[in-house]
């Protein structure tokens, strides 16, 4: 059975045992709750949050603010708003959280490691990735090795990436492969990350739309635009609808299939996602998506020979890149390229 079907199973059976109950906020009741908390979240459900904010209340108010289960529902809390693009503020809740668990548990328990790691996955999610590397490293430890490395990859230090790569323990390999299927790909190698998610999508393991989403971004760079667009196309339909347009995957492959697209005859539909991706991002100013999709913009606008349009907008993106991932970055560099490119044409 699917994950996401066995997890609305598993929530059907817990949520029949908890209308049984009289009271709500009972032990036993507030476990239910707690289960159901867990899987909404691992589903990225939309009504998730508001289910775990009535959870915490009841169980601040019964088992005290510093319980073990009221941490782990603020933790939970942490999660979802990571996931919706609130960054700041899932950070602030997992230092609040990582604080109780270092005076309830100790600071050196595994759960304030823990907490620690998060943060360093919520920069990394939100294209922070300098800060999120700082983080990864005041952790230590085997866990952040994934995370470190591919934050080190989104700002192309691959040499430094190898290196992390190499000090990981063998049970890591299937997610070291990955990460250096994709330092391939980003130095003109898509062939090997393109095969390794068709195999992992054969297989069924892993998780569906990141291994989909990952390969059309191998074609993309592999040069395949057509079957790139189909692959993010299925990514944005499967969901759309759950977990929503807001959920940062989701959002993410409406900006990758607007890539695709750009690259195809199809610059009116390249244009529409870029723009509504820009009106509709759940993620602050800053984000590398964000300037992916203002380059989409300007590179439709150069498509159509719309010269004018083309400069201001690759301006735009030269500027955001440069913020964002440096000014010696492959995609700066090749933004201000297509910014000059613009510029000669438009006399």
């Amino acid at each position: 059975m699917p994950a996401p079907d066995r997890l609305r199973g598993e929530i059907a059976w817990l949520s029949a045992k908890l209308q049984r109950r009289r009271r709500q906020d009972d032990l036993t009741s507030l476990d239910l709750r707690a289960q159901i908390a867990d899987r909404l979240t691992e589903l990225r459900d939309p009504g998730a949050e508001a289910w775990l904010r009535a959870l915490v209340a009841d169980q601040s108010r019964v088992l005290g603010e510093r319980h073990r289960a009221t941490l782990a529902t603020w933790y939970l809390i942490a999660v979802r708003c990571s996931q919706t693009g609130r960054v700041e503020e899932a950070v602030q809740l997992y230092s609040s959280v990582r604080a109780a668990y270092a005076y309830v548990r100790g600071p050196d328990d595994e759960s304030v490691a823990q907490c620690g790691h998060a943060i360093a996955v919520a920069l990394a999610d939100a294209g922070r990735y300098a800060e999120a590397i700082e983080a990864c490293r005041a952790v230590g430890g085997a866990d952040v090795t994934y995370d470190l490395a591919r934050s080190q990859v989104s700002l192309a230090r691959y040499d430094e990436a190898e290196e992390t790569l190499r000090a990981a323990p063998p049970e890591w390999a299937e997610v070291v492969q990955v990460v250096r299927w994709r330092i391939q790909a980003e130095l003109g190698a898509p062939g090997p990350l393109i095969e390794g998610m068709r195999a992992q999508l054969a297989a069924g393991s892993g998780d569906v739309s990141s291994a989909r989403l990952w390969l059309a971004y191998g074609l993309l760079l592999a040069g395949e635009f057509e079957d790139a667009a189909a692959e993010a196309s299925a990514v944005v339909a499967a969901r759309v609808v759950h977990p929503g347009p807001d959920d940062g995957l989701t959002w993410e492959a409406r900006v990758v299939l607007s890539r695709t697209l750009a690259e195809t005859d199809r610059l009116a539909d390249a244009d529409h996602y870029a723009r509504a991706a820009l009106a509709a991002a759940p993620w602050p100013p800053g984000y590398p998506e964000l300037v992916r999709a203002q380059a989409v913009v300007a590179r439709v606008h150069f498509r159509r020979g719309e010269w004018a349009d083309a400069v201001e907008a690759y301006g735009y993106a030269v500027e955001g890149f440069e913020q964002v991932l440096g000014g010696g970055h492959p995609e700066t560099l090749r933004a201000a390229e297509s910014l000059e490119a613009a510029r000669e044409a438009a006399g």
